[in-house]
């Protein structure tokens, strides 16, 4: 199972079809921008260090991958084109894999922007050089975490769109973490912080804390790549599943 270069690139050439998406895409690399050179403020004091890195990573980062992540297969089945795409030499775990990689290398270019915008304000001195490349070693599997569940919600055959689909099961989240309120069950909390972890994958990281920052750190690195792999395992095996008729594309 190889990249297929021509899904790739068509991939990311679409990112680039919808004007009013680039625009706002625009704005969230600006404001990720603002805030890693601390030029956010909050109570009269910015945002600065470690901390605008995660937090940069964790918001507009994680809506940056969601904005460009939309359509990214069902776009495809809806319009018919995907018949023709596989029509080609191609599997649909490549096809899916191609898809994927697309949007988790947009994620990662905007990640190093991030990183490299924060090293030219703030410097970094040889103590925290280390916690920066674990930070981003998380970071870039984070990116991969969200381009994989956005990958598998784009392969659910329901026509309620990837976003839709988010928005459903974070009312589904909402309803039981009300239900819980009433009954306190400690391990129903534990489940859901899990669930919410899988299904908007983040970054935690304590940088004030020396004992628990890189603890965090590869804990987050690990649980985001187990993330990823299954949900683009969910994403391929949906795809081999999935039959594609005319009946499908929009009227």
């Amino acid at each position: 199972m190889t990249l297929n270069k021509p899904v790739f690139l068509n991939t990311l050439r679409s990112q680039m079809d919808a004007p009013v998406r680039l625009v706002i895409a625009g704005l969230l690399v600006l404001l990720l921008y603002f805030l890693v050179s601390g030029g956010v403020m909050v109570n009269a004091a910015p945002i600065s260090g470690v901390g605008s890195l995660v937090t940069g990573g964790n918001y507009l980062l994680t809506m940056l991958l969601w904005l460009l992540g939309l359509g990214l297969i069902s776009r495809d089945i809806s319009s018919g084109a995907i018949q023709l795409v596989l029509l080609r030499p191609l599997t649909r775990a490549s096809y899916v894999l191609s898809k994927w990689a697309a949007l988790v290398s947009v994620g990662v270019a905007v990640l190093l922007f991030m990183h490299v915008a924060y090293l030219a304000h703030h410097g970094v001195d040889a103590e925290a050089a280390s916690s920066l490349v674990l930070l981003f070693a998380a970071q870039c599997l984070q990116v991969a975490a969200i381009a994989a569940v956005i990958a598998l919600f784009s392969t659910v055959p329901i026509n309620f769109g990837e976003l839709g689909l988010l928005i459903l099961c974070a009312l589904v989240f909402l309803m039981l973490k009300l239900l819980n309120l009433h009954y306190g069950l400690a391990l129903m909390d534990q489940f859901l912080g899990y669930a919410w972890r899988v299904l908007l994958p983040s970054v935690a990281f304590a940088p004030d804390s020396a004992d628990s920052g890189s603890g965090d750190l590869l804990a987050s690195l690990a649980f985001n790549a187990a993330v990823a792999v299954a949900a683009l395992s969910g994403a391929m095996a949906l795809m081999a599943q999935r039959e594609f008729t005319y009946a499908e594309q929009d009227g």
